[in-house]
């Protein structure tokens, strides 16, 4: 499943780099490209804020795997206490 979840991450990704590409390849004719100061400030300015969503989202998946391990060695835990319980009951019925 994180194996998928990546897979897409990988996806948008490349599609955003690519959109991006195509974008500046359109844009590149216009007026502003010549004087050129503000678009790599905007452009540094966007790349900073898709990154820091990315790690944000990254971050929040590794948040949420440790918390899912948590439970489930939690739930084992229990489980094999309820075992012994019932075993011990067993025992003492007979």
């Amino acid at each position: 499943m994180s194996y998928h979840i990546l897979h897409q991450f990988d996806e948008q990704w490349l599609a955003d780099l690519k959109q991006d590409a195509a974008d500046n390849k359109q844009k590149g004719k216009g007026l502003l490209n010549a004087f050129g100061d503000e678009r790599p400030n905007v452009r540094r300015t966007k790349f900073a804020a898709r990154e820091s969503k990315r790690w944000a989202i990254v971050a929040l998946a590794l948040l949420l795997a440790t918390f899912a391990l948590l439970f489930s060695i939690d739930a084992t835990r229990r489980a094999e206490s309820l075992q012994q319980r019932l075993d011990a009951l067993e025992t003492t019925a007979k």
